[in-house]
Order: structure tokens, then C-alpha cells, then sequence
């Protein structure tokens, strides 16, 4: 009988697995790349900040001690947090290399995202106030110019950014580096190393064939309430 097939029952035992976030990149973005990566099957929610009703019901309706956005759910469980969601996927998809290939890895992972929370919280602060917009060039210079110059040297040689192999850092990092040259390409071009580590992720073929979907190509990329135009949009 055709449902005998080990294709079906495989799938037929797999757990559905749905991601939530908004209708925008976000702090999303690089969960959804993580996904594609692992070849993981999912249903994408996406909730509009302009009907943040549907989100209040759907968060009461968890069953999680801190439901938040984003959220994954595979099967019965629930994981809110984007670090815990990396975590549980690398996990599922028996990816365990993906936290690094040696302890010494490992650590510099840990570093990294230290340093990556840094940067994301200038970045966000750049947009978040109006002022700085008008003084796009100050800022980058005084906020991010000191810590990439870090970030390249620590990046020579390397394919990505903690060594040859991808690691769950590479996502959000990738996602940062490349909001930052959306804001100003010129900017990034001034760290090589950096430069090479977007390229090299980009190549990576299940993230290079999602990069070229319309669904990556056009998603919004800050939300609404946000009020900052892309020279290069």
C-alpha cells in the first residue's frame, strides 16, 4: 500500500513545526535563515503591528511561561526567545556542531554574540531616534567604526566568523552586517574581512537559494513605527 512508503511514514511522524514573528525582518530574519539552512519544513505566521489583537490572543493561548514573538512551536512544544529558538532547532535537526567544532569554538560563539548584542543595540538606538538619521556618518563613526575594526581583525582568515564551519552566531550576525550595509555600503566596504564573511554566507547554498526567493527579497525591513528611508531602496 502506497502509505507504507517510508517517504510518508517519515513525514507522517515529523512533527509540524510553525515559526511566528512579525511582518517584518526583525530579530525573525535570522531564525527563518536558520531554518531554510537545516532544510526544515515550516509554516510561517507573520502578525501585522497594526493588528496586534490577533498576537495578544494567540500569546494567551501558549502555554508558555514568557510567550514573546518570536515563537516556535513543533508539535506541542512551544520555545519563545530567539537564542532558545536557535538552540531547540540545532538540537532537532541534530545539528549539535552548529554551537562550534571544538570548545575553544564554542567560546569565541559566546564572544561573538557579546559583541553582536552590542551592535544590534547601536543599531538600534540609530533608528530608533530621529536625530540620528541627520547625522548618519557621526554616529557610525563613533558608534560602530571602533568595534568593526575589531570585528575585521578578529575575521582575517577566517571563512565565517568563528572559523571554517557555519555556527549558530553566523545568523544574527549576517543579519546585522547586512542591515548596516543597507543603511551604508560604503561604510562596510572599509572591512574587508567583514565583507568576506557576508560573501561566504550568502554562498552557502540553501541560504544563497532563499536569498533570491521573492518571500526574502521583499519583507519589509523595519516596522512601522520606525521612520527611516533606505537611500538604496
Amino acid at each position: 500500500m502506497g502509505s507504507s512508503h517510508p517517504t510518508f511514514l517519515k513525514i507522517m511522524a515529523e512533527p509540524r513545526i510553525t515559526f511566528a514573528y512579525w511582518n517584518v525582518q526583525g530579530i525573525g530574519e535570522p531564525l527563518i535563515r536558520l531554518l531554510k539552512y537545516l532544510g526544515l519544513n515550516f509554516e510561517l505566521k507573520e502578525y501585522k503591528h497594526a493588528q496586534r489583537e490577533e498576537w495578544e490572543a494567540d500569546k494567551a493561548a501558549l502555554n508558555f511561561p514568557f510567550p514573546n514573538l518570536p515563537y516556535l512551536k513543533v508539535g506541542d512544544k512551544v520555545v519563545c526567545e530567539s537564542e532558545a529558538i536557535a538552540y531547540f532547532l540545532a538540537f532537532h535537526a541534530k545539528r549539535e556542531d552548529l554551537f562550534g567544532s571544538t570548545n575553544e569554538e564554542r567560546i569565541q560563539a559566546t564572544v561573538i554574540r557579546g559583541v553582536l548584542s552590542d551592535v544590534t543595540m547601536d543599531t538600534a538606538i540609530f533608528f530608533l531616534n530621529p536625530a540620528n538619521h541627520s547625522e548618519q556618518a557621526k554616529y557610525f563613526e563613533e558608534k560602530f567604526s571602533p568595534r568593526f575594526a575589531k570585528l575585521d581583525a578578529y575575521a582575517a582568515g577566517k571563512k565565517h566568523i568563528v572559523g571554517d564551519n557555519i555556527n549558530l552566531v553566523d545568523f544574527p550576525f549576517h543579519h546585522i552586517l547586512t542591515l548596516i550595509r543597507k543603511v551604508d555600503p560604503a561604510f562596510l566596504e572599509k572591512f574587508p574581512n567583514l565583507v568576506k564573511i557576508l560573501d561566504n554566507f550568502e554562498n552557502v547554498p540553501q541560504i544563497k537559494a532563499y536569498l533570491e526567493t521573492d518571500e526574502a527579497k521583499n519583507k519589509g525591513i523595519l516596522p512601522p513605527y520606525i521612520d527611516y528611508k533606505f537611500k538604496s531602496a
